[in-house]
């Protein structure tokens, strides 16, 4: 298994666009899921949800939106910047630590996107 630091690594990287997302991981590991991960969305009732993989320096990721449709990979990084444009980078700076916990245990790492009511000054 790939170290913690060696997966949040490679997880900043895949975000930053320094590093290409692996189909083949997707493919072995996520796309079994994909029903799966639609469910939850709609129980937990969240606006979105992403779920993310390392594993041997490559990344693999979805974000499955409520309706079905799931972004993969370079799509879905691009779907998640057009999502959260302005909290996207500090919302990754407490994610990726957990995912990569997570990951190093052998899990997914796995959030549920949320939209807040904007706060009126």
């Amino acid at each position: 298994m790939t170290s913690k630091k060696q997966i949040d690594s490679d997880l900043q990287a895949a975000f930053l666009g320094v590093k290409a997302l692996s189909n083949d991981l997707y493919v072995e590991e996520l796309a079994g899921y994909e029903d799966e991960l639609k469910d939850s969305l709609n129980q937990d009732a969240d606006d979105a949800l992403l779920c993310v993989f390392a594993d041997r320096g490559e990344v693999a990721m979805m974000v499955v939106e409520p309706g079905g449709t799931i972004y993969r990979n370079e799509k879905a990084v691009a779907k998640l910047r057009a999502m959260l444009p302005n909290t996207l980078d500090v919302n990754l700076q407490v994610l990726l630590p957990m995912f990569s916990a997570d990951i190093s245990r052998g899990d997914f790492g796995v959030a549920g996107i949320k939209w807040l009511p904007a706060q009126s000054t």
